[in-house]
């Protein structure tokens, strides 16, 4: 059953049943490769971020066709790379919102540093502290894009990429909502989400999150039921744990795309964008 959302300035959800076991809540950068002088340009335009340790972040940026618009940064997951947000991307683009997806250090392109030398993955302390370097690199650039509505901006993770997600924005008061596809509780033994979720909660009540695992991965459903800290009680804070549909971006393809892209529309009040100045 697809969800309803009604879309008012604070997002209010309702549960349903069927497939789903469901409670929701009710100027340019330096760094770029788009032509910053050439004005406005609606169509993807792939961008390279300077991060920490000189490695060069590779994403796809496709801009809102309105000024003063919404964003969000979409963070892959493991042996993944951006391209697996391509479709959602486009969908949130239409619905007036800019749309930043990046490679993951080690992923896709973004695999040098700017001396030349290779840049790997890994999952040590280091490598996470950098990956959320990479994340702050990406999340500072969108917000100097021309476009941008720097007081509406959000993040999308998938697995790795949604406890990256999360442990950012639980340090960020920036980050406007987040929606996480199917998070882990401790991901690589040092990505500790439940801590971020309390903190999240905790320091910024009138933010927004979202959580969607499906049961046929359980692992993930599981973290989705600890993690959503209030569940049907918090009106910001909803779930969506699908009977199947895998794990991270495969969600997309069972309905998550929609409800993500109708989660946001409400989270930035785009029924009302003139309205978004503040």
């Amino acid at each position: 059953m697809r969800l309803s959302f009604l879309l008012v300035t604070t997002l209010w959800f309702s549960s349903c049943g069927g497939q789903a076991v469901t409670s929701l809540p009710n100027n340019a950068a330096n760094n770029t490769s788009a032509d910053a002088n050439s004005g406005p340009s609606f169509t993807a335009a792939s961008v390279t971020i300077d991060s920490s340790n000189g490695v060069k972040i590779i994403g796809t940026y496709l801009p809102a066709p309105k000024p003063n618009s919404p964003a969000v940064l979409l963070l892959h997951q493991w042996q993944s790379d951006r391209h697996s947000y391509d479709d959602l991307a486009k969908k949130l683009q239409a619905r007036n919102i800019n749309v930043l997806s990046v490679d993951g250090r080690g992923f896709g392109e973004s695999t040098h540093r700017a001396d030349g030398s290779t840049v790997s993955a890994g999952r040590t302390d280091a490598d996470v502290r950098a990956m959320l370097g990479d994340v702050d690199a990406a999340f500072q650039f969108l917000l100097k894009q021309p476009n941008v509505n720097a007081k509406r901006v959000g993040i999308i993770g998938a697995s790795y990429g949604s406890s990256l997600a999360i442990i950012y924005a639980s340090e960020h008061k920036d980050v406007a909502a987040v929606a996480l596809l199917s998070p882990g509780l401790n991901y690589f033994g040092n990505l500790k989400t439940e801590p971020a979720v309390r903190k999240f909660e905790a320091d910024y009540p009138s933010r927004q999150l979202l959580f969607f695992a499906a049961e046929d991965d359980k692992e993930s459903a599981d973290a989705v039921r600890k993690l959503n800290p209030i569940r049907v009680d918090n009106p910001l804070y909803g779930q969506n744990v699908f009977s199947k549909g895998g794990h991270g971006t495969a969600l997309l393809k069972v309905g998550a795309d929609q409800d993500i892209s109708d989660f946001f529309a409400g989270v930035f009040d785009l029924a009302n964008l003139n309205n978004l100045k503040n």
